[in-house]
């Protein structure tokens, strides 16, 4: 029976939300799309639960991050301070080991992240591996793989490839336990141990659980799960099933989409409302995510907001992509620009460098970190610098020249001071050396970096010096791709292609760095990963480099065949999370090019109306401008000698070489009628 206290819990939720929060207290999964109300579905949940009489210390709610626990802790205490108080409200983390806590005389200390990188970082550096922060993220992203499958290193089926992760793993796991530390995947571990096998916590087992995210959920924290309810089997979650981008974590929808397989009598619920965007932008949301097969079935509904219809652009490169979104960005809209993978950041955060506008990115994203980077700067610093000893340590053995140990730094330093030379040509007279040769070879290499700009200095030092081939080598003894090792290199020397020296281009990467440093959350540009940007949403979201094997990633896709539609699925819902983001406006964009060579639109974006339509109209302009460039006799070719380039497009955004004015930026582009249809621009140079 509903009383007055219920009602006010219901009042504001429309009709599918408040058969959610008033569910039976049997097993109940909610699928809320995006924008649909889902914490405040839940929140709301346990707000009736308490009202119907449930004690507190009897419900757990779970969430995925601490920032959500705490925003719906805050929800919560609003309204009903008191009883809130002694809820279990957190991360499966923080409440597995409270508990574990409870029940466990020690429980030992927990690594914080930088910790764990750090010791990560260690083990690479003695293994003469990279330590960059993309390279610490795949070995702890891959052993946080493994725990929450339970796949322990005893029992791991190692191929050839993977036998240095099984190695550093053993070595990460023996620091550990030497120092007596856990991580955080550890207390899934110990919990999974204890509920599986133990009776001393038979009493949480009759907890009423509620679980936000739900689609985030990977093996282990599942198994717990089913434990936990084993005796009351009132289990509620929430989440969206087509949200599911986490699978290198574990995470895994068909454990939503399957839930009835543990629990028969499950009530599903679908929450289709959509409270965040614009029509335009949601029914492009649909045509892309109802070509996944693996999913839930939501008939989605918008509120009949009307809004700018979703764009698509198709820029020449990545410095005209960068561009036209620096022109758009001058009204002050909230705005992000997503993208695959951080690679594809580094020329809008270099406009934005230059041109000193304030943005939002994430440190990690920094693409003059990559490591490959930093090894091209280094001979770029030696260069500039032959005394830089730092600069000669880091790239002595990339390519190899068989110069191992420390000794030598200190001798190498030694004989620089006595002889009066630089370290560079002090290195090859070091006694004891039986690789002259390679040494004196390489201060002639460097003598001849100084004299080259940096769009030919790459190459020489990838090539000549040959450190393309020493990537090929770490590639076959890493087991890794050396598409992905090149691929920052490509990207240089697309940067490089601005700076007329060495130096110049040292500089604009401090600079770059010395804003990430400063950057803030709070400004009105932001830049981050697809991944980055789940749970956010903003006014207007641009999403570039929507490449063929990009996203797809090529990467993603290197699996076995039986999991290849699996992986695909995934890839076109992290495109979807992207695009879900966007409350007013949403912008496609793909480049002609990138890093030089022709790239195509990836595949995903042909089951939206807005592309279609677009390479539609491509196509008819391409013939018609043929068939009108042939029709034209040489002689009138003559008389008017720019119809040759009709078909070179001219767009707001473009940077264009005017033979009078010069280089400029195409700031509008007016249609004019006469003989012959063509444009002009008006834009300021």
């Amino acid at each position: 029976m509903l009383t007055g206290a219920t009602d006010l819990i219901l009042s504001g939720l429309n009709e599918k939300q408040r058969e959610a929060v008033i569910a039976d207290e049997k097993p109940t999964v909610v699928f809320a799309g995006p924008g649909s109300g889902k914490t405040t579905v839940l929140t709301r949940r346990v707000l009736y639960l308490l009202e119907q009489g449930a004690c507190p210390e009897k419900l757990m709610a779970v969430t995925f991050t601490r920032a959500a626990a705490q925003e719906m802790k805050a929800r919560l205490q609003e309204v009903m301070p008191k009883s809130t108080q002694k809820l279990w409200i957190g991360t499966f983390h923080s409440l597995f080991l409270t508990i574990l806590r409870e029940k466990s005389e020690a429980i030992p200390s927990l690594l914080k992240g930088n910790q764990q990188k750090e010791i990560i970082r260690k083990i690479l550096s003695v293994r003469e591996q990279p330590t960059d922060e993309e390279n610490i993220e795949a070995y702890l992203n891959q052993i946080g793989l493994c725990k929450g499958n339970a796949i322990l290193l005893e029992r791991m089926n190692v191929q050839k490839r993977n036998i240095l992760f099984r190695e550093i793993s053993s070595e990460y796991e023996n620091w550990k336990q030497k120092n007596n530390f856990w991580d955080y995947d550890d207390i899934l571990l110990e919990m999974y141990q204890r509920v599986k096998t133990s009776e001393e916590l038979a009493e949480l087992k009759g907890r009423f659980v509620q679980v936000d995210e739900f689609q985030d959920i990977n093996w282990i924290q599942y198994q717990i799960l089913v434990k936990l309810v084993s005796q009351h089997r009132s289990l509620f979650v929430v989440g969206d099933d087509d949200q599911s981008i986490y699978g290198f974590r574990g995470s895994n929808p068909r454990i939503m989409l399957q839930l009835h397989k543990d629990f028969p009598d499950l009530q599903r619920i679908v929450l289709p409302a959509n409270y965040r965007s614009t029509e335009p932008i949601i029914q492009a949301n649909n045509q892309l995510i109802r070509q996944n097969r693996l999913r839930q079935a939501k008939p989605f509904q918008g509120l009949g907001i009307d809004g700018a219809k979703v764009e698509w652009i198709e820029p020449q490169d990545e410095n005209e992509e960068a561009e036209r979104i620096i022109f758009r960005i001058k009204d002050g809209v909230e705005t992000a620009v997503l993208f695959r993978t951080a690679t594809q950041a580094r020329a809008l955060t270099d406009v934005l460098v230059r041109k000193g506008i304030s943005f939002f990115i994430p440190v990690e994203h920094s693409f003059y970190r990559r490591w490959q980077v930093q090894d091209v700067f280094a001979y770029f610093r030696l260069a500039n610098n032959p005394n830089d000893l730092d600069a000669l340590v880091r790239i002595i053995n990339r390519p190899k020249r068989y110069l191992f140990g420390e000794e030598w730094i200190d001798a190498c330093r030694y004989l620089s001071k006595k002889t009066n030379r630089t370290v560079l040509d002090a290195l090859p007279d070091l006694s004891r050396l039986d690789q002259v040769r390679h040494l004196r070879e390489l201060s002639g290499q460097i003598r001849c970096l100084r004299q080259l700009a940096p769009v030919d200095a790459i190459p020489y030092i990838r090539a000549t010096v040959g450190y393309d081939r020493f990537l090929e080598d770490f590639a076959r003894g890493a087991g890794t791709d050396l598409e992905h090792l090149l691929e920052p290199l490509d990207e240089l020397m697309v940067a490089a292609e601005l700076f007329p020296d060495l130096l110049s281009m040292i500089k604009h990467a401090s600079r770059v760095e010395e804003a990430l440093k400063q950057s803030h959350p709070a400004a009105k540009i932001k830049l981050m990963t697809l991944h980055r940007s789940k749970g956010l949403e903003f006014d207007r979201v641009f999403i570039i480099g929507l490449h063929a094997m990009i996203i797809p990633h090529y990467r993603s896709l290197n699996v076995p065949e039986y999991r290849k539609n699996e992986v695909w699925e995934e890839e076109r819902r992290l495109l979807y999370v992207g695009m879900t983001r966007a409350r007013k406006e949403l912008i496609l964009s793909s480049t002609k090019t990138r890093q030089g060579k022709r790239a195509h639109p990836s595949p995903f974006l042909r089951d939206i109306d807005v592309v279609r339509e677009h390479a539609k109209q491509e196509l008819i302009v391409d013939q018609n401008t043929s068939k009108m460039v042939q029709a034209m006799n040489r002689k009138e070719l003559d008389r008017q000698p720019q119809m040759r380039f009709i078909h070179e497009k001219i767009s707001v955004g473009s940077e264009i070489l005017h033979t009078r004015f010069g280089k400029g930026i195409v700031e509008d582009v007016v249609s004019i009628e006469g003989v012959a249809p063509r444009q002009k621009d008006s834009g300021l140079f």
